[in-house]
């Protein structure tokens, strides 16, 4: 039973992210002069520390960023998943424009070498936190109801965040701070 919940809850966060990453992608299509602007506060925010790293201090910065928001998504479920529906629609806004704005500029093969390496295990990761905070949601609102006890519930959820997401983005982020950089090179200088 709690397989096939979790299995739905995934689905269903997957659906919404995907959701918004087109609409995040499409809006960056028609609004050339907002995209400029938005990339360029990114730039400025969240990665400008990054670049300044080595590959193992950069590594743990992304482990520990994403790691929040994988917090987030997870227990932002006890909001009644209003939370973790805010921040995967958010993400999935800013993936989609980001990676629509890098693919008009870079070329998609130069996206793909910056995303596919580590977001194989990141998206993931963000995915199954957000499918765990709708279930934490509804685990609140089965209390509610007097059918369910959220406490016994989340101890069940808490233990597949920290056996799968925390091992996803552990592996996210050693890619990303270590072999994504070097592939980005080699497409970059076309070998």
């Amino acid at each position: 039973m709690f397989d096939k919940k979790l299995s739905y809850s995934i689905s269903f966060s997957l659906v919404i992210f995907v959701v918004f990453l087109a609409i995040g992608a499409l809006t960056i299509s028609q609004n050339s002069e907002s995209a400029e602007t938005l990339i360029q506060a990114l730039n400025d925010d969240l990665f400008s520390y990054i670049n300044e790293q080595d590959s193992a201090t950069m590594a743990v910065t992304l482990f520990v960023n994403n790691l929040e928001a994988s917090i987030l998504l997870f227990i932002g479920g006890a909001t009644f998943g209003v939370v973790t529906m805010i921040v995967l629609l958010t993400n999935g806004v800013i993936i989609g424009f980001v990676l629509e704005y890098a693919a008009k500029a870079q070329g998609v093969a130069a996206v793909a070498a910056g995303i596919i390496p580590h977001g194989v295990f990141e998206i993931p990761a963000f995915i199954i936190s957000s499918g765990l905070g709708f279930l934490l949601a509804e685990s609140l609102w089965m209390e509610y109801k007097g059918l369910d006890d959220a406490a016994e519930y989340a101890g069940k959820l808490a233990k597949v965040f920290l056996m799968i997401v925390i091992p996803l983005l552990a592996a996210a982020a050693i890619i990303e701070a270590f072999i994504t950089p070097q592939i980005i090179d080699l497409v970059v200088q076309g070998v």
